[in-house]
């Protein structure tokens, strides 16, 4: 089971913003703090947060890369009703979908 995912990008306040909406629809709360911003299920389910935000530094680390590589991320949730709400909340604050929610032939019962 994963624990945490950590992701780096270029504007932590707007990206914090983006981030509290879209995730409200799961129940996440956010907290910051001087390095990195966390969220995470306002009901105590997991043990710490587990999402993270960070700024971006180009370093050598990472090719002295002007921007952060992109991530694909999934949240588990129990109903597609959670799926419909979470797109539209990421549509309605910029974010752009792969199609919509619906069903996918990746496997039975699928719908993202």
């Amino acid at each position: 089971m994963l624990g945490h995912v950590g992701i780096r990008v270029l504007d932590v306040d707007a990206s914090t913003v983006f981030y509290t909406k879209l995730l409200s629809t799961l129940a996440y709360s956010t907290e910051s703090y001087p390095s990195v911003v966390v969220m995470g299920p306002s009901d105590g389910s997991t043990l710490i947060p587990n999402f993270m935000l960070r700024e971006h530094t180009p370093s050598e680390a990472n090719g002295n890369a002007a921007k952060p590589p992109p991530v694909h991320l999934s949240f588990y949730v129990r109903t597609r009703k959670q799926v419909d709400e979470f797109d539209a909340t990421g549509i309605e604050n910029g974010a752009k979908d792969n199609g919509g929610p619906g069903l996918r032939t990746f496997m039975p019962n699928y719908y993202v």
